[in-house]
């Protein structure tokens, strides 16, 4: 039950082959189907030498991140060589504020590198696993020309490969084959919304090179932007972009071993972090605050002061995200003059070490099970007679500002 989603945010860190230059006729793109004409393009690219594209900005939205943050400074790297025996590989490097991943597809393997650790992936995900499935279906894509675009001094044609209904079932059957009815209702009624259904294809007139694409879900909402801004063709890369940093590898057998060493990392990260007497000072006010674990009680406190109750559903000493909420939410002044005006404070907590009695561990599980909470942190809120007004789930960027403000929407319901 301590799960967060997760299965989209793995698919984007996981690196595409890609890309390639030869003459065409003018207006090569018009003589095709689209289908035929991102065949054209996709064949191209398997004969490139070299491929490095460069973006700033950040890859994702908040739809499969809710995590992310818009950071003008976001920075993404991509390279690929095609070795003498016809294999390609390839990195990608993503630096986003103090956040940084890069993912390598070599000879010997899928890596990821992160928190100064290595990581090798050795499962089915992302676009291969897309490409198995697919496999399955006569026809699994559709295909269709969006638009022409310039991007910087590139002018591009854009084709959308869209899943078809069937193949969008079938994938989210193998995404989510355990997940309940109720489970996918708490997420917002539809799984589908958080699967890369539609990508978007920019693909250079001049010499069908494709710089770059991007992702949207079945409603075209766009979950990814991976179209470089800087593109160098056949230029050499350097062996050193190809090799591994030092250090030893922990293997991640399934998506959720991934998951698992990623939290460890974090959590020991952000559990470093926080011994800076800054993050003391945010401790501190965050004991100060009125945090009850008797939801009956506060709920009567509510209507005694016509507030509203606040359920915060965490891990306190494991949980990366929910250590993120609180130093830069719950423990800012901000939040707690506003929560002692407002709001009546109960805290269900799920840690790994901290002793709790056994009626508290059971009355915790009650509340997560009733409330249909499937990962932390999740911020349950509830008028003063016991019924949902809204709920966060996940990290929210903006700091208390923005908690507050949804808050505040909960609050007029």
């Amino acid at each position: 039950m301590r799960k967060l989603f997760w299965p989209a945010f793995l698919a984007w860190l996981l690196p595409v082959a890609g890309l390639a230059a030869q003459p065409l006729a003018d207006n090569w793109w018009r003589q095709d189907s689209p289908e035929k004409v991102l065949e054209k393009a996709q064949s191209t690219n398997q004969c490139l030498a070299f491929f490095h594209g460069e973006k700033s900005g950040s890859t994702s939205s908040k739809i499969t991140d809710p995590f992310a943050k818009t950071n003008d400074d976001a920075r993404v790297e991509f390279f690929q060589r095609r070795n003498a025996d016809g294999s390609v590989e390839t990195k990608r490097a993503i630096r986003d504020g103090n956040f940084q991943w890069t993912s390598y597809k070599l000879k010997s393997g899928g890596y990821a590198f992160t928190y100064g650790q290595i990581i090798k992936t050795e499962y089915e995900a992302g676009e291969d696993l897309e490409k198995t499935i697919a496999a399955k279906f006569d026809h699994p894509y559709e295909f269709k020309v969006l638009k022409s675009e310039m991007v910087g001094t590139n002018d591009c044609i854009v084709i959308a490969r869209c899943m078809t209904p069937k193949f969008l079932d079938a994938i989210k059957a193998v995404y989510y084959k355990d997940r309940t009815k109720e489970e996918e209702a708490a997420f917002g009624g539809d799984f589908r919304k958080f699967i890369r259904s539609e990508t978007d294809y920019y693909v250079r007139k001049s010499d069908a090179v494709i710089i770059g694409h991007t992702e949207r879900n079945h409603l075209g909402e766009q979950l990814e932007d991976w179209v470089y801004n800087k593109v160098e063709i056949n230029q050499p890369i350097p062996d050193q972009e190809f090799s591994l940093p030092k250090g030893d590898i922990q293997i991640a057998k399934s998506s959720e071993e991934l998951q698992k060493i990623l939290a460890e990392l974090g959590a020991a990260k952000l559990a470093k972090t926080r011994k800076s007497q800054a993050a003391v000072l945010s401790e501190k006010r965050v004991s100060e605050l009125p945090w009850a674990t008797d939801l009956p009680k506060a709920l009567a406190q509510a209507r005694a002061a016509n507030k509203i109750v606040l359920l915060d559903f965490t891990g306190s000493d494991w949980c990366v995200w929910c250590m993120k909420f609180d130093d830069d939410i719950l423990s800012k002044p901000e939040f707690a003059a506003y929560a002692r005006t407002n709001l009546e404070l109960v805290l269900v907590d799920f840690p790994n070490t901290k002793n709790q009695s056994d009626a508290l561990k059971k009355n915790n599980e009650e509340l997560q099970t009733k409330f249909k909470v499937n990962g932390f942190p999740t911020y349950v809120a509830l008028n003063a007679d016991g019924k949902e007004i809204g709920r966060q789930v996940g990290y929210l960027s903006g700091g208390p500002q923005a908690f507050i403000a949804e808050l505040e929407k909960f609050r007029k319901q």
